[in-house]
Order: C-alpha cells, then sequence, then structure tokens
C-alpha cells in the first residue's frame, strides 16, 4: 500500500512539473509577445509625431503664402476684395417647407 501510495505521489509531482513548465513556457510567449506590441506601439507613435511635425511645416501660412506665389497659374486666386462680402439682405431666404404655415 505505500509503495502504491509513493507511485501516485510521486506521478502527480512528475504531472505538476509538467503543467507548471507548460504554464510558464506560455506566459513567456505571451510576454514576448507583449514586448513586441509595446515596441510597435512606440514605434507607431514616433510615425505619429514625426507626421504631426511635417503637417506643422507644411500647414505654416508663410510657407503656403510661398507656394502660391511660386505658382499663380496652378491655384488661380485672387486677392480678396471689398464687394465679396454679402450684406443679411442679400443672403436668400430658405424656402418654406410643404404645409408649415398651416394650422393643425
Amino acid at each position: 500500500m505505500g509503495r502504491v501510495f509513493n507511485l501516485l505521489l510521486l506521478t502527480a509531482m512528475i504531472v505538476g512539473a509538467v503543467v507548471t513548465y507548460n504554464m510558464k513556457h506560455k506566459a513567456e510567449g505571451a510576454a514576448d509577445r507583449v514586448a513586441r506590441l509595446n515596441q510597435q506601439i512606440d514605434g507607431e507613435r514616433d510615425r505619429i509625431t514625426v507626421l504631426r511635425a511635417e503637417w506643422s511645416v507644411l500647414t505654416q501660412p508663410a510657407r503656403l503664402q510661398q507656394v502660391v506665389e511660386e505658382h499663380p497659374d496652378r491655384f488661380l486666386l485672387e486677392p480678396f476684395a471689398a464687394d465679396q462680402v454679402a450684406t443679411i439682405d442679400e443672403i436668400p431666404l430658405r424656402p418654406a417647407a410643404a404645409g408649415a404655415g398651416e394650422a393643425p
């Protein structure tokens, strides 16, 4: 009876060791995946920062003015004139919806 009990305990110990090793191996794999994903996230954040800086440079008013002056035939922009401003009276009213003026 003692040998059977010892054999059962030995088997349980071996199974426990195998299960523990398997769990450790899976945990290390998951930790490696998390580390790779964090590196990818950091890389994407760096790229976003660079793109924001480039966008900031590209949209500076002085730079845009220079581009427009260098390529007037492409943009066909004209200076703003005072007669382009409309008054409230010149704006047409919205057409009335059908049946909006009828009493219920």
